[in-house]
């Protein structure tokens, strides 16, 4: 938790210098970032607090040398009094002076060039606003890595994610997850990465898989599908609508193994989902629409696969019609 507390302050102190930027126009990036999480609002506000207050600390520095010191002027030189700033949030000098609001009141800016993780936990949504105006939203059970030196990249340790990214020409977003690597050109996807398989998704623009070694082309309206165990892919046609559609509580499945389907709850829902090894590997194909809040039955959802529900310490576990509950 206090990982995941300091990932929102640093993103906090981000969107403070971004928006404090006279042509900035991202309001609705910034916007969904606030609503994502009621702790944005509140790490948002600290952070202008602490803005604020070091507005006061340096005027008060400044006025206080200006009384005690009086250099002598050289000769040479031409002294030119500065200009008092007309808005005391402008103390921040930019991204410079950001840093040192950020040290003197937490000592986070020190380390956010540093490589850091986002991660939410089983249920949980989490959207990250990147400071191009692209944006990741993460399903539950997933963690990503980001690095405040390179904002257009990403790694994805594990889970799934939906990167809505803006396009710049001469520098693509890139996505590295195992052993992959997605070069996005101008996009909308979205990846799963199990232990399972990788399957990736798009819905706008292009993506092309490891464009140094099988180079493979992504369409919008196309799915590419690997197994764990085997380095050969399987391109295939998805509905573009289905792209992303867990964000409704809409999951869709096309021969996927009961093991996935499983991971997949097990992301969407606020409860642990496991599968019996027995009937990981039998295959599924259909839609599963969640419940608003998540928190339904998982027997009507077991009946919908074939198999039986059996509840546990920590959730449940889905087992064969075969099996005693």
């Amino acid at each position: 938790m206090a990982e995941k507390d300091n990932d929102i302050r640093d993103q906090a102190v981000a969107w403070v210098i971004r928006t404090q930027a006279a042509d900035f126009a991202k309001w609705e990036e910034f916007t969904l970032w606030l609503e994502a999480d009621h702790r944005h609002n509140l790490a948002y506000e600290k952070v202008l607090s602490a803005v604020d207050n070091l507005s006061d600390l340096t005027v008060s520095i400044t006025q206080a040398k200006s009384e005690k010191t009086v250099f002598p002027k050289p000769a040479n030189d031409e002294y030119i009094t500065p200009e008092r700033l007309p808005n005391r949030r402008r103390v921040m000098f930019g991204a410079i002076a950001a840093s040192l609001v950020v040290a003197v009141s937490a000592g986070v800016w020190t380390q956010m060039p540093q490589p850091y993780d986002v991660m939410t936990g089983p249920g949980e949504r989490e959207i990250v606003a990147l400071p191009d105006g692209s944006k990741i939203t993460l399903n539950g059970n997933t963690k990503i890595a980001l690095d405040h030196k390179r904002p257009r990249y990403a790694r994805l340790v594990g889970g799934e994610a939906l990167f809505t990214v803006v396009h710049q020409q001469n520098d693509p977003f890139v996505v590295d997850t195992a052993d992959v690597r997605l070069v996005d050109a101008g996009t909308e996807f979205n990846v799963i990465r199990t232990a399972d398989a990788l399957d990736v998704t798009v819905s706008e623009g292009l993506v092309i898989y490891n464009p140094d070694r099988e180079n493979v082309s992504l369409p919008a309206g196309k799915r590419l599908y690997r197994p764990a165990a085997k380095n050969r892919v399987t391109v295939s046609t998805i509905a573009i609508e289905q792209v992303g559609s867990w964000r409704t509580g809409r999951l869709s499945f096309a021969g996927e193994t009961l093991g996935e389907v499983a991971a997949a709850l097990d992301r969407n829902l606020p409860v642990s989902i496991a599968v019996s090894p027995d009937i990981a590997g039998r295959p599924f194909s259909g839609v599963i629409q969640l419940d608003g809040d998540g928190q339904q039955n998982i027997e009507p959802i077991a009946a919908v696969l074939g198999v039986q529900a059996k509840k546990t310490g920590k959730g449940w576990i889905l087992i064969g019609d075969d099996a005693v509950p």
